[in-house]
């Protein structure tokens, strides 16, 4: 074989190479975890932490990569075809066109790109000072690029933080998807990231279902009510329920108890009271677990804008929107969704919509003047249903079991379609 072609044919290979090196970079650059990186840096490895610099430009890296391959593809593609007209005239260009094109294809796109998206954290270790360099070298070209196609279009915005907890809870159901996160673990996740977007006026607990005691009792009646209750704290009303002034601390009850040896005579009620914390409804659970901690309180009472009762909210509602019913055993007639032989469930009208999609894998749609089944179902319906009717929504078989006025207790539920 002549020796200028020998030539042609190594420079195309070599050529070709070279192309397979950047396709092989541009994706390991662009699957490389972020996380992981930036650990390692963290650690003290030099190779990422000159990946994480790189990654926080990963555009200009990307459009370098590109730009590199595309040159040397279109090169290797015009030495070729020089090569194959010289070697069979006229026919050499269709000839080095279907040569060329399952050559880039398979050895210069494919089977690179599929190295790098198996270990591309390791490939994007490897030649991290690579890939530094070849980004010093082509910089004036790229960023002139750049330049021209700011010039037609708004420079791209950076990815708010929306979008990128978006982006989390897309990997975490994917990764769920894929069996690698349990269904726990994926709820936890979402609990926590759901925090800051979700107030507490939807988690809290409605005046209506408060337990409250008058303070105005006789002091031996307010004692009996405090410790025939199941609760640790327990609000104190004076006038009128809207009206609280105090919280009682059984705990600290008890311990009076025992010092005065039950005698009731010598009992202040004033040293287990504590005063009454009020926080408006549209504070968000993150911000509200903060103050939690801040005042070192477990309990506050939730008023709206005017100043008027709404609810209460605990720390243990809180930790209860990422960990689950945390209640205990003699909890357990608290219960408020049940399986049923047939399948479906008996669901009190109080659980939140959110609460019975992460139990039951359900997609309840949420809005804001829905947070719980009831709720949902009256604004569904437009109406107030009647005891034993029954209909479908969006998808959901709804039967009202148990009615009291306008509250819906109790209702039976079951998803009928996927």
């Amino acid at each position: 074989m002549d020796s200028s072609i020998q030539l042609y044919f190594l420079a195309v290979a070599g050529l070709i190479l070279i192309s397979a090196l950047f396709s092989c970079f541009e994706t390991a650059i662009t699957a490389a975890s972020k996380a992981k990186i930036h650990r390692l840096a963290s650690e003290g490895n030099l190779r990422a932490k000159t990946l994480e610099r790189l990654l926080d430009k990963r555009e200009k890296v990307i459009s370098t990569m590109l730009f590199g391959n595309n040159a040397i593809n279109i090169l290797s593609s015009a030495i070729a075809t020089s090569l194959f007209i010289n070697l069979f005239g006229d026919s050499g260009l269709v000839i080095a066109t279907f040569v060329m094109t399952a050559v880039v294809i398979i050895f210069a796109e494919v089977l690179p790109k599929t190295i790098a998206v198996k270990n591309p954290n390791e490939i994007a270790l490897m030649f991290a000072p690579v890939i530094k360099f070849l980004v010093m070298i082509f910089f004036p070209v790229t960023d002139f690029v750049h330049r021209i196609v700011h010039f037609f279009f708004e420079a791209a915005q950076s990815k708010s933080s929306q979008a990128e907890l978006e982006e989390i809870r897309d990997t975490i159901s994917l990764k769920h998807k894929e069996g690698s996160i349990y269904k726990y673990d994926k709820d936890m996740i979402d609990g926590v990231l759901d925090l800051a977007d979700t107030e507490i006026s939807e988690i809290m607990v409605h005046r209506k279902d408060i337990e409250m005691i008058n303070i105005g009792l006789p002091v031996k009646e307010i004692v009996r009510l405090a410790l025939d209750s199941s609760y640790t704290r327990i609000p104190l009303w004076k006038g009128n329920k809207e009206n609280v002034v105090a919280i009682l601390n059984v705990r600290k009850l008890l311990k009076a108890l025992h010092f005065f040896k039950h005698d009731l005579s010598k009992f202040d009620l004033k040293s287990i009271i504590t005063d009454v914390w009020f926080v408006p409804a549209s504070n968000s659970l993150r911000a509200q677990l903060f103050l939690f901690r801040k005042r070192k309180r477990r309990m506050a009472l939730v008023i709206d804008e005017y100043g008027s009762l709404l609810g209460m909210v605990t720390l243990e509602d809180i930790l209860e929107e990422i960990v689950g019913d945390i209640k205990e055993k003699e909890d357990i007639s608290d219960i408020n969704i049940i399986k049923i032989k047939s399948g479906a469930f008996k669901i009190a009208g109080k659980v939140l919509i959110r609460d019975i999609n992460k139990k039951l894998d359900w997609n309840i749609a949420e809005d804001d003047d829905a947070y719980n089944l009831a709720a949902f179902v009256i604004s569904r319906l437009g109406r107030i249903p009647e005891e034993k009717e029954n209909f479908v929504i969006e998808g959901y078989y709804f039967e009202i079991l148990k009615k009291k006025g306008s509250d819906l207790l109790l209702i039976k539920s079951k998803r009928i379609r996927s």
